[in-house]
C-alpha cells in the first residue's frame, strides 16, 4: 500500500468495515451506521480496492470475511476501540477529569475542613493525580510562577495579577489557651480580658496574614496587647501549651491538641474570620485546576 492509500484508510471506513464483519449483512449494517445501503457497498469496494484484495465473498443468500478480511477485522477492531478510548481520554483530559494536580496547601489551612473536602475531591476523580506539599503561604505565589504548584490553597496576601483568587473557605477565630489557664472555664473571651495576659502572636515574615489581622482586631477595638512571643503555625501552639500565654488561631486548629488546650470564641468581635483562598496563575494551562476549584469551593460550601 502507497502512502496515498494509507491516508485514504481513514477511522470512517474502519468503522464501516468492521459494522459490515460484525453483521454480515449489508441491509442491517447500513441501518446501524445510519445510512442506506448502496453508499456502504461503494466505501467497502473502495477499501477493497485500497487494500488490494477482497475482504468480504458476496453471495445472493450471504456476506462472509475472506481469510484476509478475518485478519483485517480482527486488527481493525483494536484499532476502532483503541481511537475511541484515545478521544474519550482527550475529551476527559480537556474538561480536567484526568491528569495530575500538584497543590500546595498552608500548615493552617492542613487542619481545615478542606482536608475532607480534598479526599472527596480524589474519591470523585480517581484519574486526577493528587500532589500535595505543604508550605507557608508567603512561599506559595513563587511556587505557582515556577509551576512547582499548579494551584496553591493559602492564607490571603496581595499578590501581582497574573496570580487570581478565590476565596474557597471562611472560619472563625478563637482563643488557644491551656485547660488551667484562669480564662478556661469560660464560655467566651472578649478582647479585654486578653490584655492581662502576655499572648503568642505570629512572625510578620511568615505568617502576615495572621498578625496583621490580629493587630488591626486589637487596634480597632483601640486595645494593645503585650506579645510575649512570636512564632508560626503549628509550633505556636506548642507554645501556648508551653505556658506563654493565649494564642488567636483559626477555629480550625481546635482540632489540634483537645487535650491540653481549649478553643474558646471570641466575644463581641464581629467579621473576625480568617480566610483560605485558593490561587492559580491567571495562564497556568491545567484543565484540572478550574474543575478542582468548583469542586472544593461547593465542597466547603455552608449547608
Amino acid at each position: 500500500m502507497s502512502k496515498s492509500e494509507l491516508i485514504f484508510l481513514d477511522g470512517r471506513l474502519l468503522v464501516l468495515f468492521c459494522t459490515l464483519a460484525e453483521e454480515l449483512h449489508f441491509a442491517r449494517a447500513a441501518a446501524r451506521l445510519f445510512m442506506t445501503q448502496p453508499p456502504l457497498t461503494q466505501q467497502i469496494k473502495r477499501l477493497e480496492v485500497i487494500v488490494g484484495v477482497p475482504l468480504f465473498v458476496r453471495t445472493t443468500r450471504s456476506v462472509k470475511l475472506t481469510p484476509a478480511g478475518e485478519i483485517m477485522y480482527e486488527r481493525a477492531r483494536k484499532i476502532a476501540a483503541d481511537t475511541q478510548l484515545m478521544l474519550r481520554q482527550a475529551r476527559r483530559t480537556a474538561r480536567g477529569e484526568t491528569g495530575s494536580l500538584v497543590i500546595g496547601i498552608t500548615p493552617s489551612a492542613a487542619s481545615s475542613p478542606l482536608v475532607s473536602a480534598l479526599s472527596h475531591y480524589r474519591d470523585a476523580h480517581p484519574e486526577v493525580r493528587l500532589d500535595l506539599r505543604e508550605m507557608n503561604s508567603v512561599d506559595m505565589d513563587p511556587a505557582l510562577r515556577s509551576r512547582v504548584v499548579d494551584v496553591a490553597l493559602m492564607r490571603p496576601h496581595p499578590l501581582d495579577a497574573d496570580i487570581v483568587t478565590r476565596v474557597i473557605y471562611e472560619e472563625p477565630l478563637r482563643v488557644a489557651l491551656r485547660h488551667d489557664h484562669a480564662l478556661a472555664n469560660q464560655r467566651d473571651v472578649a478582647l479585654e480580658e486578653l490584655l492581662e495576659f502576655p499572648l503568642v502572636g505570629y512572625r510578620q515574615d511568615i505568617s502576615p496574614y495572621f498578625r496583621n489581622m490580629i493587630q488591626a482586631l486589637f487596634a480597632r477595638a483601640q486595645l494593645k496587647p503585650e506579645i510575649a512571643q512570636e512564632s508560626v503555625i503549628p509550633t505556636l501552639l506548642t507554645l501556648v501549651e508551653a505556658g506563654i500565654g493565649p494564642a488567636l488561631v483559626p477555629q480550625s486548629l481546635s482540632r489540634m491538641r483537645s487535650d491540653s488546650l481549649r478553643f474558646l470564641p471570641l466575644r463581641d468581635v464581629a467579621g473576625a474570620t480568617a480566610q483560605v483562598v485558593l490561587a492559580a496563575l491567571r495562564d497556568q494551562g491545567n484543565p484540572a485546576v478550574e474543575g478542582f476549584s468548583a469542586a472544593l469551593a461547593q465542597a466547603v460550601a455552608p449547608r
